[in-house]
């Protein structure tokens, strides 16, 4: 796991770190799969969260990692929550290997809820957020 956490306001990004109970549906835990089961490892998955210490916004998600066809793969699913009516929107940026997405939340109250990246090669996700 590699997390990384940043709340970027008037040019200026500042670390803050936190946590805030959120709870995924159990059907939506993990991200799919793609098959090829006699080529894939057992499959494990955390769930982590980010979040600042104000009622801005939140991001959680679940990690999850396998070795498909000897390569270590991860895949992410992300749940990115604006909670604050102060015109900012909050992002969820997901890196995998060199597969990189963004997933927004904006305006108060649209949230992004369990997107899937799928499966990228890596050993690891990392995830930012960030308020802007």
């Amino acid at each position: 796991m590699n997390v990384r956490k940043s709340l970027a306001i008037a040019s200026a990004t500042v670390a803050l770190g936190g946590g805030l109970a959120l709870a995924a549906p159990a059907a939506q835990a993990t991200p799919a799969s793609h098959g090829g089961a006699a080529a894939t490892a057992a499959m494990q998955c955390k769930q982590h969260k980010i979040t600042v210490p104000s009622d801005r916004g939140a991001v959680a998600y679940w990690e999850c990692h396998r070795t498909y066809h000897g390569h270590k793969q991860a895949g992410t699913q992300i749940w990115v929550y604006d909670k604050k009516a102060d015109g900012k929107c909050v992002y969820g940026t997901v890196k995998i290997g060199g597969w990189r997405h963004t997933y927004k939340a904006c305006p108060k109250g649209h949230n992004v809820s369990g997107a899937r990246s799928g499966w990228h090669n890596g050993a690891d996700a990392q995830v930012i957020m960030s308020i802007r």
